[in-house]
């Protein structure tokens, strides 16, 4: 009996990089250099450090890790390159279902590239890696992912991890599907890690997932077919899959990649359009109270976080109106341990309201100061609104500086993965 899985598996499969449309090429490339961006940038983040000796405790070795030239073994690289990707609260987010779908993405693919690796390989798995992401996103029951459940990227995270190291490692259809039969036996996250160091573990998990599933396949021990409706707990049935046509529908021609948002900012991705609207209202001088309104799911992410450490602040609506309008910009070292402790800021942020207002569209903003106001309907980098290549790769530029974000880009041009990975171990 032909599945959906089956179908999925063979399109997975079956499709090179020359028949991914342009446009979808464009967005895989953008989304594999933002993923980097992330990535370097996370090198220094706080926890890094801890993280990365956690990780490595998984076994030594020489697997490329990005900023790192000691490197790590195969499993621990997974998760160091994943999190490192989502660490700073840069990078992308598949808004429908709240998914981050290239940190997984990335981790799995520099667990499985080797230096003779077409690079077009490369773009053309993490296109499929992503596009499989987020069809799987889109069949699940949106209430059930909006609301106090599920966390999509551990849900599906492994499903799109599995993909992206399967087909960089010369899987047929019929394995993949058992591949992703393993992807189901690992797939878990729920929204009580919002808040918590653990939110970012979610996506490292999955990168490590997909790598797991692929290397134990191989090996002959894949998991069931019909991974996604199987009565007894395929994805689609154990987590509230409600529209499994979707999987399929427009499959090749209709590429859904193009939902994902990438982040102009570090900060939540509920508080892009907070960034902007502040930057379109900033003057000169400090105001005397600045009221953010939000639509109810940002207002419940981001109303009531403060600024005790990095990540909480990245999520605060109060911290982040403050930085933007005090610096005229937002860069990670605003929210650097040394910046959270600015009196004058901490101060603004004070004096910060935040209300909900339940007329605002999902990842919309208003803004308020002395009688001025901005609202912004549409985030910068959402789908509506996408980054352009000139913004992604200024993003690179900010992460990296000029001459290695340089060599970064040059490399995606290269015929193999050497000189890419080079550039990435720095």
């Amino acid at each position: 009996m032909t599945t959906t899985a089956t179908r999925l598996a063979e399109f997975a499969v079956g499709t090179t990089w020359s028949g991914i449309p342009v446009a979808a090429q464009d967005a895989a490339r953008h989304l594999l250099v933002d993923a980097i961006a992330c990535a370097i940038a996370g090198r220094d983040a706080p926890a890094r450090a801890d993280f990365a000796q956690a990780a490595r405790g998984l076994g030594a070795g020489r697997a490329l890790v990005v900023s790192d030239p000691e490197g790590a073994g195969r499993a621990a690289a997974a998760l160091l390159n994943a999190w490192q990707a989502t660490a700073t609260t840069m990078c992308d987010v598949f808004r429908p279902r709240m998914c981050h779908v290239s940190p997984p993405l990335l981790g799995a693919a520099l667990a499985t590239t080797a230096d003779d690796t077409a690079v077009e390989e490369v773009l053309r798995a993490v296109a499929i890696g992503a596009e499989v992401t987020v069809r799987l996103c889109e069949a699940m029951d949106e209430g059930w992912y909006r609301g106090a459940r599920w966390h999509a990227p551990g849900v599906v995270g492994p499903f799109g991890a599995a993909t992206t190291a399967g087909l960089l490692s010369g899987l047929d259809a019929e394995t993949l599907e058992r591949t992703w039969g393993l992807a189901l036996l690992q797939s878990a996250g729920t929204f009580a890690a919002i808040g918590s160091p653990g939110v970012k573990f979610t996506q490292a998990r999955a990168a490590l997932a997909g790598v797991l599933a692929v290397d134990m396949t191989r090996a002959g021990l894949g998991g069931q077919l019909d991974p996604l409706e199987h009565p007894d707990g395929g994805l689609l049935i154990a987590y509230g899959g409600a529209d499994a046509d979707a999987v399929l529908r427009g499959i090749g021609d209709d590429w859904r990649l193009h939902g994902i948002a990438l982040r102009r900012w570090p900060a939540a991705s509920s508080l892009q359009s907070v960034i902007e609207a502040v930057l379109a209202l900033r003057r000169s001088g400090s105001p005397e109270r600045i009221v953010v309104e939000l639509p109810p799911q940002s207002f419940a992410l981001c109303a009531d976080k403060g600024w005790p450490d990095q990540l909480t602040a990245l999520q605060s609506a109060r911290w982040v109106a403050a930085t933007v309008w005090r610096v005229g910009d937002c860069r990670l070292s605003d929210f650097s341990p040394e910046s959270l402790l600015d009196s004058e800021t901490a101060g603004l942020a004070g004096r910060v309201e935040v209300r909900e207002d339940v007329a605002l569209g999902d990842g919309a903003a208003r803004v308020l100061v002395d009688g001025a106001a901005r609202e912004v309907a549409v985030a910068l980098g959402t789908p509506a609104r996408p980054l352009d290549a000139a913004a992604v790769e200024e993003k690179l530029v900010r992460t990296a500086g000029d001459a290695r974000a340089a060599r970064l880009l040059a490399a995606l041009d290269d015929a193999d993965a050497r000189a890419l990975r080079d550039a990435l171990r720095g």
